[in-house]
């Protein structure tokens, strides 16, 4: 029998950590499995009501798809609310932050191109023999913005999307 390269993992079987995420603001912990291959690695994460992130970025492109509840995403200034079925895109090297303003847990899957770094070193690597062992990961840079100027941004972005909501 052959050796088949190790590209299939069951969610089942990736580690669950808990944390307080790297850009917390107060004590937002974070539960998270992550995977990685050379190129992308996918976090899935559940948010606590009242999760809420600081101003960071980071070189590597984000798509998040919202399984469940819901979460505000501040990108480059302006406020985006997400709910299940939602699929939100962070261009790498903007300015964002997250806050789960709703009473549920929001879960979200989030894709990361280049691999965002794994803190914990517990994210599962699906790489064959010819992948490189020491895979480039990018990592999250927090990016002082001042308190006032976030709390206007959040209250413009979260005045925007429930006027929107209201309309539709």
């Amino acid at each position: 029998m052959f050796d088949k390269p190790n590209y299939r993992v069951n969610r089942r079987d990736v580690k669950t950590t808990e944390r307080i995420a790297m850009a917390a603001v107060g004590k937002s912990m974070l539960r998270s499995q992550k995977v990685h291959g050379v190129e992308t690695s996918i976090m899935f994460a559940e948010r606590a009501p009242g999760y809420h992130t600081s101003p960071h970025m980071h070189d590597c492109e984000q798509m998040n798809y919202i399984v469940s509840g819901e979460i505000y995403f501040f990108v480059d200034g302006r406020g985006y609310r997400c709910k299940a079925g939602d699929v939100m895109r962070i261009p790498r090297n903007k300015t964002h932050w997250a806050w789960n303003r709703g009473t549920d847990v929001a879960v979200v899957f989030e894709s990361h191109s280049p691999p965002l770094r794994d803190r914990g070193g517990d994210a599962t690597p699906l790489l064959g023999p010819d992948d490189p062992s020491n895979v480039t990961q990018m990592s999250n840079i927090l990016v002082k913005v001042d308190q006032a100027e976030i709390d206007a941004i959040e209250a413009r972005g979260i005045a925007e999307e429930e006027g929107r909501q209201a309309a539709e």
